[in-house]
């Protein structure tokens, strides 16, 4: 029913692009994840204060990573801040936008892992001497992730 032959000689001779390009997508990959829980950590502490200007901008942040298509965020950081005399490499786009959207999504994750610890815990950590820094990198954030 079906006479198609694919020809792979092109796709052998590409082969060295190819690798090149899947190595350029594991490091923006890497790269973005790293600065998505970075920053995706920030924003899930700013949500969960409960006012102020940092809950705000967290709000906004996570609200339209999470509500607006990946590939309009990467057109924002390219095509958007571009007609403002704001341009990156492509490589900066990509890792730009996938960062956001990153960022906004594991926000939300890290939000509800520190709402699953009880309250005990961090009273517990700084009733043994730790301030909140400490609590919260040797009690709490081990327990998110």
């Amino acid at each position: 029913m079906f006479d198609y032959n694919f020809h792979w000689r092109p796709v052998f001779k590409s082969l060295p692009d190819l690798l090149e390009a899947s190595l350029t997508t594991l490091q923006v990959a890497s790269l973005a994840m790293i600065i998505g829980i970075a920053i995706g950590l920030c924003l899930a502490v700013g949500r969960m204060k409960g006012s102020g200007l940092w809950d705000w901008l967290s709000t906004i942040w996570v609200e339209l990573a999470r509500n607006t298509p990946a590939l309009f965020q990467l057109f924002f950081f390219g095509f958007g801040l571009g007609a403002l005399g704001i341009h990156f490499s492509p490589f900066m786009i990509v890792l730009a936008g996938l960062s956001f959207n990153t960022a906004g999504y594991l926000a939300e994750n890290f939000r509800g892992g520190f709402q699953a610890i009880p309250d005990t815990q961090l009273k517990a950590a700084r009733s043994l001497g730790m301030n909140l820094w400490q609590s919260y990198t040797r009690i709490l954030i081990p327990q998110v992730f």
